[in-house]
C-alpha cells in the first residue's frame, strides 16, 4: 500500500504538524517533514513521544565538491516527493512508501550533475544504546534502524545520534531503497525478519527456525585441528564439554588458502576422507564447521604458483625504465621522484605486516630496500614463480598482501573461483557452520562498508546446506547471514581480565547493540609455554560463569596437543559440561545469574554457587606474607606453585638490554591526551635475544620531583618487543630517590582496568598475545600514566633481563599461628600444589599432570582479616602462594 500523506486535519499529535507538512504514519511511529525539508518531529505511537534529538535537521542530503548540502525543499508530485538541494544545482524525486510496520525510501530519480554521495534519509535520534554494523539505534522502549534493500545502500551510525543511509554513484543511485523500521524494541527482531521477507533479503534458518533465535546459536563448540586420524578422540572432548559443533582450522583441513586443496597430510583420501570425518560428526550428534580466511590467497597456493592469478589484487602501479635480465636484484623504475613511490612500502604496516612484493609479467619479486627510483635486494622468482626477463614499458604492480598472504580482486573472476570452491566442498562434504575469518581486510579492494561483503555473501548463496555463519568483518548487508558473533580471539595471558574488561564490554555488548547473538570465544586452552602458564580450572570455571550469567554459549580454542599435554584437561571439560548443561536448561534463576554476571563464582554443587577469590602473592620460602580473607573464618586453601630464583643485578649471566653511565632523563608525554603509551623511546637490538630463562626484569631508576599526596602515580611502562608483539612491566614511580625495581612477570593483568593503551600509541592486544621470548628485538619505555601538573622527574640507567634459575623446593611448610600444613612432597620450578579443604593435596607439573596426591590431616584457619602466614621448606627457594578463599 502506497501511502504518502499530506495532512491537512491533524489529530492528537497536531501540536507538531502543520497543515502543509508532509505527515507518513506507520502502525508504531509518525514522521513529520515539513515544506522547507526538515525533519519536525519523530513520534512513538501511541503517546507521542518524541524520538528527535533535534527538530533542525533536513531528512536528506546530498556531497558535491567535497561539501554536504542539506535538502532545501519538499513539494508533492504525485506519489513522489520532488527534494530540491540549495543552489547545488540537483534535485531529486523520492517515493516514500507506508507499510503498517515500517516505511520504504526510494530514490526515484536523480537530476544534476557532480553528485558524490546521496542521502536517501538522516535522521538524529535520542536513544542511548547503538548497533553500529546493523545501523540501529534503540531503548527499551523503542528501536529506530534504516535496513538497506540492497548492498549497495550505505546505511550507518554518525555522531549525535545519526541515522543514516547513503548511495554513492560508484555503486548505484537511482531506484535504490531502504526501509526505515520504527517500532516497539521487543518487535524489532521481529519487524526485521518481516523486512527480509518482503523484499527477499537474506534470511537463513537453522533447524527450520530463523538462524539468530535458533537453539543452535546458543550451543557452544570445540574450534581446533581435528583430522581423520584425532577424530574419535577430539568428539570425545567436544561432548564431554557438551559442545554441539566442532569448528576446523583451515590450516588443518586445507593445505593453501585461496583454491583450498584438501590437506592430505590430515586427510589422505582428500574430499573422501573430509567427507568421512563429517559423517562421523553427525553420527555422533555433532556439526562440524569451517573454518576458512575471506579472501585470502596464499603465496603457496596454486592460485599464485607456478603461474599467478590475474585476480591478484593490485593496489600500486608503476613502469620499469629498463630491460631487465633474470638476474638482476634491482628493480629500475620511471618514477622521477622517490616519494612516487609511497604505494611499494618497505616497513612492516603495524597491523599486517610487511608487503614488499610486486608483480611484472608472470614473475612475483620480493624487494627488501628502495633506493631512490629503483628497488633493490630483489628476490627473483619468488613464491613459487619463475625468473624470466622483462622488457622496458613492462608494468610494475604491488601485490596487496594482509598477514602474509596476498588477497583476491573481487572485481575479478577469482572471486568467484573462490566461492565456488568453498561453497562446492560445503555441499559435498556437509559442513554445517563457516567462520569468515578476515573479512574486514576485503577494504583493500575499496570502501569496507560495501566490499566487505561480496565474498562472504556470494559463498553463502551459493552453499546449498543451513550453515550457522559468524566470522569478523561484518556490515548492515552481512548482518542478515551472520547467526550470531564472537566475542573476539582469546588473550593467552590475564584472561580473566581480557573476558571482564573487553570481551564483554566492549564485543559482546556491541553484538548485543546489533540484536545479534554473541558466543564468549573464542577462549584459549592451553599447554604450560615461555610465555604463558597452562590453562586451569579456575580460567574455565571464569568463563563458565559468564557464559551462564549472559546465557552465551562460549568456543575453546585449542589444539589435540593442548588437550592432550594438559594434565586437567579432562577435568575442565567436565566442568565446563556441567555449566553448558545448566544453562541450556535455563534451570538458574535469573536473579542468580545477575549475580553471576561481576565478580568471581565458583560452583560447589549443580546450581549453587559461592563468591571466590584468588589471591597472588610472590614470597620467598623461608619467609613470611600476609592474606586478606573477606569471607567468613575457612580452613586455608591455596595454590602454591614452585618460582625460579633469579640472579642478582649485575650478574654475568643476565642480559643487558639498555646501560648507560650517565642515566638518560625521561621527557615528560608531549600531550597528556596521548596516554596510556605514549612512547619515550624505542631500541632496536643488532640482533634478537632469546630472554625464554630471562623473563624478569630489573630497572635502575632515580626519581625525584614527586609530591606527596597528590593523588595519582606515575606509571613507568619497560615494554618488551618481539615482531610486533609486546610485554608490559610496570614500575609505579612512587617513590623519590634512587633504586632498582624488580619485577618478576610481565604487569599484564593491570593492563585493561587500569592502563589499556591508545590505539595510536600500540594494540593492547599484541600486548596479551602469544609472545616469543626467544627473538625479542626491541625495547620500548613508555608512559602509561603522567597525571597533569606533575612535576616528576625521572631517569634510568640500567633494564636488565635477569637470569632464572631453576631451584626445588622440599617439604613446604605453611603455618598460621599454631597449627600447620606440609606438603610432603618435592616441587620443582613450575610444579604446584593444589589443596581445597578436602583432605588431599594434589601435585601437578606445570601442565597440570598429576604427579602425587597427598592426604593431610590439619590445615590452617584463617580468619577474617589480615592473616599472617609461614613458610619454611627443606632449602630455599621462590613461591608464587595462591590464596583460595570461599563466600557464603
Amino acid at each position: 500500500m502506497k501511502l504518502i500523506l499530506a495532512l491537512a486535519v491533524i489529530s492528537a499529535f497536531g501540536s507538531c504538524a502543520r497543515a502543509e507538512d508532509y505527515v507518513f504514519e506507520t502502525h508504531d511511529a509518525r514522521l513529520v517533514i515539513r515544506p522547507d525539508a526538515i525533519v519536525s518531529s519523530l513520534t512513538a505511537k501511541p503517546g507521542g513521544r518524541e524520538l528527535l534529538r533535534s527538530g533542525d535537521q533536513a531528512f536528506a542530503a546530498i556531497r558535491k565538491g567535497g561539501r554536504l548540502i542539506p535538502a532545501s525543499a519538499v513539494q508533492q508530485h504525485g506519489d513522489l516527493l520532488h527534494v530540491m538541494f540549495g543552489t547545488s544545482g540537483v534535485d531529486a524525486d523520492y517515493r516514500i512508501t507506508v507499510q503498517p510496520e515500517y516505511l520504504v525510501v526510494e530514490l526515484a530519480a536523480l537530476h544534476g550533475d557532480g553528485v558524490e554521495e546521496i542521502r536517501l534519509i538522516q535522521l538524529a535520534v535520542s536513544m542511548p544504546n547503538a548497533g553500529a554494523e546493523l545501523g540501529v539505534r534503540w531503548d527499551n522502549e523503542f528501536a529506530l534502524c534504516p535496513i538497506s534493500l540492497s548492498e549497495e545502500v550505505d546505511t550507518r551510525l554518525a555522531g549525535r545520534g545519526m541515522l543514516r543511509a547513503s548511495v554513492y554513484p560508484a555503486f548505484s543511485m537511482q531506484g535504490q531503497r531502504v526501509a526505515f523500521v520504527a517500532v516497539p524494541t521487543p518487535r524489532f527482531l521481529n519487524v526485521v525478519q518481516k523486512v527480509e521477507h518482503d523484499f527477499h533479503l537474506p534470511s537463513p534458518t537453522l533447524g527450520g527456525m530463523w538462524a539468530k533465535s535458533s537453539e543452535d546459536v546458543r550451543t557452544s563448540y570445540l574450534f581446533a585441528d581435528m583430522t581423520e586420524a584425532n577424530a574419535d578422540e577430539m568428539i570425545r572432548y567436544a561432548k564431554e564439554a557438551g559442545f554441539r559443533y566442532i569448528l576446523i582450522y583451515s590450516s588443518t583441513w586445507s593445505a593453501s588458502l585461496g583454491s583450498y586443496p584438501i590437506n592430505t597430510r590430515n586427510f589422505p583420501r582428500g574430499e573422501e576422507s573430509l567427507k568421512a570425518l563429517i559423517d562421523k560428526c553427525h553420527a555422533a550428534g555433532l556439526k562440524v564447521g569451517m573454518h576458512m580466511l575471506t579472501s585470502f590467497v596464499g603465496k603457496n597456493d596454486p592460485l599464485v604458483t607456478p603461474e599467478p592469478s590475474p585476480g591478484l589484487l593490485k593496489d600500486a602501479q608503476t613502469t620499469l625504465a629498463e630491460d631487465m635480465s633474470k638476474d638482476a636484484t634491482h628493480v629500475p623504475t620511471k618514477l622521477t621522484t622517490p616519494s612516487a613511490l609511497a604505494g611499494f612500502p618497505v616497513e612492516a604496516d603495524a597491523s599486517y605486516g610487511p608487503a614488499s612484493d610486486i608483480l611484472i609479467d608472470d614473475e612475483i619479486i620480493h624487494y627488501g630496500q628502495i633506493d631512490g627510483v629503483n628497488l633493490t635486494q630483489c628476490v627473483r622468482g619468488f613464491a613459487g614463480t619463475k625468473a624470466a626477463t622483462h622488457k622496458a614499458g613492462a608494468e610494475i604492480y604491488h601485490l596487496a598482501e594482509r598477514a602474509g598472504s596476498y588477497l583476491a580482486d573481487l572485481r575479478t573472476s577469482l572471486k568467484d573461483t573462490i566461492s565456488n570452491r568453498v561453497a562446492g566442498l560445503i555441499n559435498r562434504c556437509g559442513f554445517d557452520m563457516i567462520y569468515f575469518d578476515g573479512g574486514e581486510v576485503n577494504d583493500a579492494n575499496g570502501p569496507a562498508w560495501y566490499w566487505t561483503a561480496p565474498q562472504q555473501m556470494q559463498i553463502w548463496e551459493k552453499s546449498k546446506r543451513e550453515l550457522l555463519v559468524q566470522g569478523s568483518g561484518m556490515t548492515d548487508w552481512t548482518w542478515h547471514i551472520f547467526s550470531r558473533g564472537t566475542s573476539d580471539d582469546y588473550s593467552a595471558v590475564a584472561p580473566k581480565e581480557f573476558l571482564d574488561y573487553h570481551k564483554i564490554p566492549d564485543r559482546w555488548k556491541s553484538y548485543h547493540g546489533d540484536f545479534l547473538p554473541a558466543e564468549l570465544g573464542w577462549t584459549g586452552f592451553l599447554r604450560d609455554a615461555p610465555d604463558h602458564t597452562a590453562t586451569t580450572p579456575d580460567e574455565v570455571e571464569y568463563y563458565a560463569v559468564r557464559m551462564l550469567a549472559l546465557d552465551s554459549a562460549v568456543s575453546l580454542e585449542t589444539t589435540l596437543d593442548a588437550l592432550r599435554a594438559n594434565g586437567r584437561t579432562e577435568e575442565m571439560l567436565k566442568l565446563l559440561g556441567q555449566y553448558e548443561h545448566l544453562r541450556l536448561d535455563g534451570t538458574v534463576p535469573m536473579a542468580t545469574r545477575q549475580r553471576l554476571a561481576s565478580g568471581e563464582w565458583h560452583m560447589t554443587k549443580p546450581g549453587e554457587f559461592h563468591p571466590i577469590r584468588y589471591d597472588d602473592k610472590a614470597a620467598a620460602v623461608p619467609g613470611e606474607l600476609t592474606l586478606m580473607n573477606t569471607f567468613p573464618a575457612q580452613p586455608l586453601r591455596f595454590r602454591l606453585r614452585a618460582a625460579p630464583t633469579l640472579a642478582s643485578v649485575g650478574d654475568a649471566a643476565n642480559i643487558s638490554l639498555l646501560r648507560s653511565e650517565m642515566p638518560i632523563e625521561l621527557p615528560p608525554p608531549i600531550d597528556l591526551a596521548k596516554l596510556p603509551g605514549s612512547l619515550i623511546q624505542h631500541y632496536d637490538f643488532p640482533k634478537p635475544l632469546d630472554l625464554s630463562k630471562h623473563r624478569a626484569m630489573a630497572v635502575r631508576i632515580d626519581v625525584d620531583g614527586l609530591v606527596a599526596g597528590t593523588g595519582e602515580v606515575p606509571v613507568l611502562n619497560v615494554q618488551i618487543e618481539a615482531a610486533g608483539f609486546f610485554r608490559d612491566y610496570y614500575i609505579d614511580l612512587n617513590t623519590s630517590g634512587s633504586r632498582t625495581a624488580i619485577m618478576a612477570e610481565p604487569g599484564t593483568k593491570r593492563m585493561l582496568a587500569e592502563f589499556r593503551p591508545l590505539p595510536a600509541n600500540y594494540p593492547f592486544k599484541a600486548a596479551m598475545y602469544s609472545f616469543n621470548y626467544g627473538g625479542v628485538d626491541g625495547l620500548n619505555l613508555r608512559w602509561m600514566r603522567y597525571p597533569k601538573g606533575s612535576t616528576i622527574r625521572c631517569r634510568i640507567s640500567l633494564v636488565e633481563a635477569l637470569q632464572e634459575r631453576d631451584t626445588t623446593l622440599k617439604d613446604i611448610e605453611i603455618s598460621a599461628g599454631a597449627s600447620n600444613i606440609v606438603i610432603p612432597a618435592t616441587l620443582k620450578t613450575g610444579d604446584y600444589a593444589e589443596y581445597w579443604a578436602d583432605g588431599t593435596i594434589r601435585i601437578f607439573d606445570p601442565n597440570g599432570v598429576t604427579l602425587s596426591t597427598v592426604p593431610v590431616k590439619s590445615v590452617p584457619q584463617l580468619a577474617t582479616g589480615a592473616n599472617k602466614l609461614t613458610m619454611r621448606a627443606a632449602g630455599p627457594g621462590n613461591v608464587v602462594l595462591t590464596a583460595i578463599t570461599l563466600g557464603n
